[in-house]
Order: C-alpha cells, then sequence, then structure tokens
C-alpha cells in the first residue's frame, strides 16, 4: 500500500469506492480514485508539517487542479467594475511569437504568491476583449513579449481524443488549401514524455502531445509543483527574480527528489483520461445548419475510434488562422500568434463564457469574432434567416 501513503486522509475512503469493482478493473479503479483525490488536493507552501502535500509555489494561480477545473470542468472567473479579474479559471499566457518565454515573468503570470514574496501582477478585460497585465511587480517584460488570456478548458473527453488514429487527424491537413474552402488546417507537433516528437492535440494552441505532457505543463506553471516532466521546484519563477529562485521548496528523496513525482502524475493522467465527456442533446435541425453554414469544416463533428466506437467533439484537432480580431501574437510549437486549434464544442452547453480568453458572454458574440479561415462561416450565419440562426444556436447550446 506504498501509494497511499502521500494521500492520507480520504484515500481510504475512496479506496472503498472501488474494492467492489471487478478484479480486473480495481487497479484502473483504484489508479482513477486516488487520481481525484490528488487533482482536488489543496497543495500548501513548503516547509509543511508533512511533506506529503507541500511545494506549492513560490509563485502560483491555483492551490489545486480542481479550482481551475472545478469537477474536471471548465474554468469560471469574474470581472469587477473596474474590469479586473476575479477567480481562477482564467490564466495569463506570456510569450513571444516564436513561443519563448519572458525572461523576467516566464511563460505564465502568476497572480498569487507563497508568504513573503509578491505576486507577478494581475489581470485585467481591457476594451476591445483582450486580457491584459496590470499591476507587474517584477518591472518591464521584453518589448517582444505578448500577453493573452487562457480559459482552462473542459477536461471530459480529453482521454477520448487522445484515443483518435493519427491519419484520421492527418486525413485533414489541407495547408495550401486544395479544396479552395478558404479553410487550411495544419497540424502542430511537440514533444511527448520520451522526447520524441509526435503530433500534438492538447491546449489552445495544441502545443502539448498528450494528456501526461499537459498535465505535467499545467502542475508546474499553474501550481508551481516539480514533476518528473518538469522537475524545476520553482515552477515558472525566472533568474529575474532570485528570491523566488531560492524560496523553500517541498522536492522530498521519498518522491524522486520532486514535489510530485511518476506515481502521483500517472494517477492524475488516469483521473483526467478517464473524465468522460457531456452527452448532448443536440437536434437534427440545427444539425443540418451548423453544417451547411461550413461550421463543421473545422468542428468535424465525429471521428471513429479504432475499436470502433464513434465519438462526436466537434474539433478536427488542428491549427487554423482565425483572423486579426483573436490572434495573441504569441507562438506555441508550430502554431503562429493567428493560429488557434478548433477547440472541440462537447460540453458546450455548460460553459458560461467562449473563446480562448472568455471574451465572449454569448455563443453570437463567439461566432461574431470568428474571422481569417473562419470568415465565410460567420458570413453564412449572418446570411441566415434570424429563425435558423436561433436554430444553429440552439444547436449548439446543447451540446
Amino acid at each position: 500500500m506504498k501509494r497511499l501513503t502521500y494521500l492520507r486522509d480520504g484515500a481510504f475512503a475512496l479506496m472503498c469506492a472501488v474494492v467492489l469493482a471487478p478484479a480486473s478493473s480495481q487497479a484502473d479503479g483504484l489508479d482513477y480514485a486516488l487520481g481525484k483525490a490528488l487533482f482536488d488536493r489543496l497543495w500548501t507552501s513548503a516547509p509543511a508539517s508533512t511533506d506529503a502535500t507541500d511545494g506549492l509555489g513560490p509563485l502560483f494561480n491555483a492551490r489545486s487542479c480542481a479550482t481551475c477545473h472545478p469537477k474536471g470542468g471548465r474554468g469560471t472567473f469574474g470581472e469587477d467594475e473596474n474590469g479586473r479579474i476575479t477567480g481562477t479559471g482564467l490564466l495569463l499566457r506570456v510569450g513571444d511569437e516564436t513561443g519563448a518565454p519572458d525572461p523576467v515573468y516566464g511563460e505564465q503570470l502568476q497572480i498569487l504568491a507563497v508568504q513573503g514574496l509578491k505576486a507577478e501582477g494581475h489581470m485585467v478585460r481591457a476594451a476591445d476583449g483582450a486580457v491584459e497585465a496590470e499591476g507587474l511587480n517584477y518591472g518591464e517584460p521584453a518589448p517582444a513579449t505578448r500577453m493573452a488570456g487562457r480559459l482552462a478548458p473542459d477536461l471530459r473527453g480529453l482521454g477520448l481524443l487522445q484515443q483518435i488514429p493519427e491519419q484520421q487527424i492527418l486525413s485533414l491537413v489541407d495547408e495550401e488549401d486544395a479544396n479552395q474552402d478558404g479553410i487550411s488546417g495544419r497540424a502542430n507537433y511537440s514533444a511527448n514524455a520520451e522526447g520524441e516528437t509526435v503530433l500534438s492535440r492538447f491546449g489552445w494552441k495544441a502545443g502539448k502531445a498528450t494528456i501526461r505532457m499537459q498535465s505535467a505543463a499545467a502542475l508546474v506553471t499553474d501550481v508551481g509543483l516539480s514533476n518528473p516532466i518538469y522537475p524545476k521546484h520553482a515552477g515558472d519563477c525566472t533568474e529575474a527574480q532570485p528570491l523566488c529562485q531560492s524560496a523553500p521548496h517541498g522536492n522530498s528523496p521519498r518522491f524522486e527528489n520532486l514535489e510530485v513525482d511518476t506515481q502521483m502524475l500517472n494517477m492524475i493522467v488516469t483521473f483526467v483520461s478517464g473524465l468522460k465527456p457531456h452527452k448532448s442533446t443536440a437536434d437534427e435541425a440545427g444539425r443540418d445548419i451548423f453544417i451547411e453554414t461550413g461550421c463543421a469544416a473545422c468542428h468535424v463533428p465525429a471521428f471513429t475510434l479504432a475499436n470502433g466506437r464513434i465519438i462526436q467533439p466537434y474539433t478536427d484537432l488542428l491549427l487554423h488562422d482565425m483572423g486579426d480580431d483573436l490572434a495573441d501574437g504569441i507562438g506555441d510549437g508550430l502554431a503562429t500568434g493567428r493560429e488557434w486549434r478548433t477547440p472541440p464544442l462537447w460540453g458546450l452547453k455548460y460553459a458560461g463564457r467562449y473563446l480562448h480568453d472568455g471574451r465572449a458572454t454569448t455563443l453570437r458574440e463567439a461566432i461574431e469574432f470568428h474571422g481569417g479561415e473562419a470568415q465565410r462561416a460567420r458570413d453564412a450565419f449572418r446570411a441566415l434567416a434570424p429563425a435558423d440562426q436561433d436554430k444553429l444556436i440552439r444547436f449548439l447550446s446543447n451540446l
């Protein structure tokens, strides 16, 4: 029972929930339950009374995975009367056109800090809908650095997206727009845990190849936890932040001299991979309009997995130029500052804000922001009769 030693409170209760499962599924069921406990865990700063739960920060955005993804779902946030962002469901990505981190603020703006340190700043909603940094505490970023909001996405269904055969995704690539439909989706590639460059399908710009890579990156940048993929105990702290670099950390010999060891990361990945997508109640009339307007050219309705199961995520997992209004100037792997991975639409009925930075408060508004390769579909929506527009919106609202 070695793997239970770092969970303590609640671990045995979770184990009881799976103990009656068939013998063949007990191991996976236990790892899923323990992964959920780690996903929900509130981490503390080091040094703490136990090295099983410390290591938070020094700079961070949330104390747990579940803080940004409640019940594995999409993030929520608020905005006060001055446009200041409140809550933890929205982050501020930092980088330049090549994707290189800022020499002062790293890859992400951390809005919280352990005792004795200053947070990097806070976020505000700009007049054009974008998210900007305010109150920066560590000086000016590099001239080439850009900052842009990232809404914490729904994690449900990621395990199924990872199972989509690569050839099905690549069959949709049309970089030269050979069919002249105005859409030239292309694939992004990045390293997996073994260091191999593979097709990448996770994140707003498909910058992470696997759920494992995405989870490890979130642990180090969002919560400030070292792990087998990103072993920096100071998280996203940079050399321009010496107090942050030298702050106490939770690396422990019991856990591979890390704060989240291999076994813990594996359990978190098992939990996230097992989250089931929400069921859709979409109507056929709205679906037909969705296809006729060209929305389905990027938001591809269905894929067939290797086991024959048909899933309906409404994405091609490819990169598309979405026009000037949504461009953020930050690269990610092969993705440019104008490109975004087509986000899956399943679970859309549970969304309160839309687009990568939550700037849209309604689905109509989100559609209106579509430009670039999506402009034809947006114009087709505008040309619909009001009743048909309502049918399409109702279809999307029930996905």
